[in-house]
């Protein structure tokens, strides 16, 4: 049997966002001639970013910019309802800005992170 597993799915103007515990995607519907979503999917060839996989509250950011950080290396901790969420980074880079703040509100979908 598989544990179940909460998610949120938001519907925006151009997508939807889909969070779970650790991480947050951002879904387009694809268009001819259209690239992949900006933002890089964390292959490697590119800029990724950790978003915010829920509205919570910002408890530390261990990300430092200009650090290197490895995959799986947790960069924020957020807490919402009583819960504490480590979200780390989707693959090995470094750490180009943080883009939150410690005791900080984030909503849904806010940019936390971006790993060059």
């Amino acid at each position: 049997m598989i544990p179940a597993r909460r998610i949120t799915v938001v519907r925006v103007p151009n997508g939807v966002w889909v969070g779970w515990p650790g991480g947050a995607k951002f879904f387009a519907p694809e268009r001819p001639g259209r690239a992949a979503a900006a933002g890089g999917d964390g292959d490697g060839d590119g800029a990724a970013e950790v978003r915010a996989p829920m509205t919570a509250r910002v408890v530390k950011v261990e990300a430092r910019p200009g650090t290197d950080v490895g995959a799986d290396e947790v960069l924020v901790i957020l807490q919402a309802m009583k819960m504490e969420y480590r979200l780390t980074s989707p693959r090995a880079g470094r750490v180009e800005r943080i883009h939150c703040a410690e005791g900080e509100m984030v909503e849904l979908g806010a940019l936390l992170v971006t790993l060059a």
